[in-house]
């Protein structure tokens, strides 16, 4: 049985990722720069930015449910020692992929709720106005009220936390 994510979910994801940093603020920190060395920070970005675009144009081109979460749950079960040959036609595939394509959003949905948990606030603003609004590093500074210096440390930890628990699902950008 799998839970596939609601389009309301999908589109308070901001408000969500606020609240969900905001439980452990002040026990979440920004990495050490030694930690952050140890990544490639640039190749990072630009395939979460990729893998961003995909999920915010998801809501859009699949069909979730609106308010409600819903359970796939298979119509039958395979026998084991069963010999029967599956006979599967194109509209079964089609349904099939566009179920993958529900569930592999609603994976990267849930995976982006658990790295909120761990961000700062600053990384937080990071992470919606790169990844979700598509703001200038400059306003970005400007918002949170740092040096455009100071964003960079913010910006690698950021991208750092998230490339942990995000970097399965991008293996198609590479």
């Amino acid at each position: 049985m799998d839970y596939i994510v609601t389009q309301n979910e999908l589109l308070n994801i901001n408000k969500t990722i606020i609240t969900n940093a905001d439980t452990f603020k002040d026990s979440n920190t920004l990495l050490d720069d030694y930690v952050v060395k140890k990544f490639n920070v640039l190749d990072e970005r630009r395939i979460l930015l990729m893998l961003f675009a995909d999920f915010k144009s998801a809501r859009y081109l699949y069909d979730f449910p609106v308010d409600t979460n819903i359970s796939i749950t298979p119509t039958y079960e395979e026998k084991v020692g069963s010999t029967q040959r599956k006979v599967v036609s194109q509209v079964e595939n089609a349904i099939e992929k566009y179920v993958d394509r529900q569930l592999l959003t609603t994976d990267i949905y849930s995976s982006i709720l658990k790295v909120s948990f761990k961000l700062t606030e600053e990384e937080v603003v990071y992470l919606i106005n790169t990844f979700l609004v598509y703001k200038s590093e400059e306003d970005i500074a400007e918002i949170i009220g740092v040096s455009k210096a100071y964003l960079q440390k913010i910006k690698k930890s950021c991208i750092v936390k998230m490339w942990v628990e995000l970097e399965k699902y991008c293996e198609k950008y590479n």
